[in-house]
């Protein structure tokens, strides 16, 4: 199974052997600068860290942004037991936690959502996922991640 690395943007690690990276940033603020000599597959996503879609200005993660990460995960050899995939927000704790959440739960559909929040939680134990994120790729997947979060890690209670 793929591996995945979760990181903010102050703490990202040398990716010279990451397979791919999902980099999210606010709009405006643009790629980390480790990531421009490389050569990978760089998806970029681009939304605020907001739960409230009741702030007209700001960019809310999107249904559609998962989707985009799906395209992305199905143009890569996500088979090879030695693909390793990145991902990273600002911090390393809300969208990056909440896409792979998602990403988990796509790849390997035998995890059981408990499986997926304790394999996040091991990479990024102070993992707080985007709600709204959470919220989408239970839509997509027919999944209930919020819900296990919220059980297993105690997340938004």
């Amino acid at each position: 199974m793929t591996r995945i690395s979760i990181s903010g943007r102050i703490d990202l690690p040398p990716l010279e052997h990451a397979g791919a990276v999902i980099s999210i940033h606010d709009p405006g603020e643009g790629r980390p600068h480790e990531l421009g000599g490389l050569s990978l597959p760089v998806l970029d996503l681009v939304f605020h860290d907001t739960e409230d879609d009741g702030d007209a200005l700001d960019h809310l993660p999107e249904r559609w942004h998962l989707e985009q990460v799906a395209r992305f995960l199905a143009g890569l050899p996500i088979q090879d037991p030695e693909f390793s995939l990145h991902v990273h927000c600002f911090a390393g704790v809300s969208r990056s936690t909440a896409v792979a959440s998602f990403v988990l739960a796509s790849l390997a559909p035998k995890l059981t959502d408990a499986q997926v929040v304790r394999q996040v939680l091991a990479a990024r134990p102070q993992a707080v996922p985007n709600w709204l994120l959470l919220n989408h790729a239970d839509e997509l997947l027919g999944r209930k991640l919020h819900r296990a979060w919220v059980k297993q890690a105690g997340r938004y209670s």
